[in-house]
């Protein structure tokens, strides 16, 4: 895919870009070869899937990636939007392992991806939140790659993330052909997350690319991603990520001061 690099930080350690990539088609790309070690962090909720090997991994907007060098691998966009994602190069912390590691982000770690990448942009910190995140990273859960029904319940739910009429969960059960029960048990034990939290960390992250992007609305973007009002969005906001909305909008819209 045809990407826009930025350099954020080169450091003696490692290195921090800001990169966008660009989707054309639905089509599994040419083989990449992975120039060197590196950590991809996610800040949009643009989707596609990772080949390596004969395993193949979804990437959301909570997914984070540690390649080992000369890595080679294949991707697959799901759907015409650019991906943005700032890459931790050179880390001592990226695994050398073959099969790469992919794990969730939380909600509240997620905004500080986005903080960090914001501080370099500006000039405003040195590359030490990064390198935190990086750390943090170690005790992270380990995703299996995509199998069966909870390969499509995570594709239908990343799909419908930012619709207020989003299908109910026991309609994602229906759609993968599997009774709420034993889908809830399957999805739990692949991702460590419930169905419910799976879409709510979904939907916080599809929020915070919104006030990235500029958008003020904060009721409108509550509205969008099917909560029942801006003080409700607020409250899970504050659970999940550790600051309000009015903070968050404040901290992470174009021209923030941080």
């Amino acid at each position: 895919m045809p990407q826009e690099r930025t350099l954020l930080y080169a450091g003696r350690e490692f290195e921090v870009e800001h990169v966008r990539s660009h989707a054309h088609g639905h089509e599994w790309s040419a083989p990449y070869v992975m120039a060197s070690q590196r950590i991809v962090f996610p800040i949009s909720r643009a989707m596609l899937e990772l080949r390596l090997g004969n395993d193949t991994w979804l990437v959301d907007g909570l997914t984070t990636i540690s390649f080992s060098d000369a890595a080679v691998y294949q991707l697959r966009p799901g759907a015409q939007a650019a991906r943005r994602s700032v890459i931790v190069s050179g880390h001592r912390r990226i695994s050398a392992h073959a099969a790469p590691d992919v794990c969730f982000l939380s909600p509240k770690s997620l905004y500080r991806v986005h903080i960090a990448q914001q501080q370099l942009r500006s000039g405003t910190s040195d590359a030490t939140p990064i390198a935190s995140l990086v750390d943090e990273l170690r005790c992270a859960r380990r995703l299996v790659p995509l199998t069966g029904p909870v390969a499509g319940a995570r594709r239908l739910l990343v799909e419908t993330a930012d619709r207020h009429a989003g299908p109910s969960l026991h309609e994602v059960a229906d759609a993968v052909s599997r009774s709420p029960f034993h889908l809830a048990r399957s999805f739990r034990t692949q991702t460590g997350l419930s169905l419910h939290q799976y879409r709510q960390h979904l939907r916080l992250a599809t929020a915070m690319e919104r006030l990235v992007d500029g958008d003020r609305d904060l009721p409108g973007i509550a509205h969008d991603l099917g909560y029942c009002s801006q003080s409700h969005l607020g409250a899970v906001f504050r659970q999940e990520v550790g600051v309000t909305l009015g903070e968050a909008r404040r901290t992470l819209g174009p021209g923030a001061r941080i």
